[in-house]
C-alpha cells in the first residue's frame, strides 16, 4: 500500500470511531443478515480491513468465534485493540498480503474495503489461500448508490460519481475472484439505520470520517455540510436516517 494511502488512512483514523459509529441495532441487523454464511461456532473469522474494529467484536460475540482483525493503519489498529475483547486479535496487514496461515478461516468479513484494494488478483489469491474449503468471503459496501439516491447525494452530489467508481471496483474484484476459482453466491441489499436523527447524522458527517467525503474539495465539502447543518437546525429530530447497503457473498 502506497505511502499516500497510508497517510490518508492515518488521518481518517482520528475521527473514524465517532464519525462512522453505527447504532447497536444496526450492527445486530448485519450480524443477522450474514448468519447463513457464518455457521460454525468455535471457528475463526477474518475481519479484513477492520478499521477500528467496529464489527470485529460483534462477529466474535454473535457467532462465538475467534476473530483476527487485519488492518494496515497503525492508528486504527490501536483503536481496534483498545476495544477488542479476548476473542479478537489485531494485526497489521492488507488485502493483498494477509499475514495469516493458509486455510485458517471459515469466513472473511470485508466491510467497505473493496475500494481500497490496489491489486485485485493478489487479493483474490490471498482470499482463496486463507479460506478453508467451503469458506466464504462476505463483502459489505455501497456499490450501486447512483441508482438509489441517499442523503449523502442530496447534500454532496459529487458522490454519485464516486459510487459508480465503487461499483467498478466490485466488478473488478468479482472478475479476479472468478479467475481464482470463486464466484458470487449471493448479492442482497440491507437497509440500515445510519443515525437516529438528522442532527446526529449531521454531527457524524461534520467529522468527515467517510472516505468519499475526504475526496471532495474542501469547498465542496463545506458547501454540502452547510446545507446539511442548516436543515438539521430546522428539523433536528427528523429521522431515522437510513441507507441501503450491498451484501455480496463469494464462495
Amino acid at each position: 500500500m502506497g505511502a499516500a494511502v497510508m497517510r490518508f488512512r492515518g488521518e481518517l483514523a482520528r475521527n473514524y470511531s465517532d464519525g462512522r459509529r453505527l447504532p447497536a441495532g444496526t450492527v445486530a441487523a448485519w450480524m443477522s443478515a450474514v448468519a447463513p454464511f457464518v455457521t460454525v461456532s468455535g471457528g475463526t473469522v477474518l475481519d479484513l480491513g477492520a478499521g477500528t474494529g467496529r464489527f470485529s467484536r460483534a462477529l466474535a460475540e454473535h457467532y462465538s468465534v475467534r476473530v483476527v482483525a487485519v488492518e494496515p493503519s497503525s492508528e486504527m489498529r490501536m483503536d481496534a485493540a483498545a476495544g477488542a475483547g479476548p476473542e479478537v486479535g489485531v494485526v497489521g496487514g492488507r488485502a493483498e498480503a494477509i499475514p495469516c496461515a493458509s486455510r485458517a478461516f471459515q469466513a472473511i468479513w470485508a466491510s467497505q474495503v473493496v475500494h481500497h484494494i490496489e491489486d485485485f488478483d493478489r487479493c483474490a489469491a490471498e482470499v482463496r489461500r486463507v479460506l478453508l474449503p467451503g469458506g466464504r468471503l462476505i463483502v459489505r459496501g455501497a456499490f450501486h448508490d447512483a441508482g438509489r439516491p441517499t442523503l449523502f447525494h442530496t447534500y454532496f452530489p459529487d458522490l454519485v460519481a464516486l459510487a459508480e467508481e465503487r461499483g467498478r471496483a466490485l466488478a473488478a474484484l468479482t472478475r479476479a475472484l472468478e479467475r481464482a476459482g470463486m464466484g458470487a453466491e449471493r448479492h442482497d441489499t440491507v437497509v440500515q439505520t445510519s443515525a437516529p436523527t438528522l442532527a446526529d447524522f449531521a454531527a457524524q458527517v461534520a467529522l468527515r470520517a467517510h472516505s468519499p467525503l475526504r475526496r471532495l474539495s474542501d469547498d465542496r465539502f463545506a458547501e454540502g455540510l452547510e446545507r446539511l447543518m442548516r436543515d438539521a437546525v430546522r428539523s433536528p429530530a427528523t429521522g431515522p436516517v437510513t441507507s441501503t447497503m450491498d451484501l455480496v457473498v463469494y464462495s
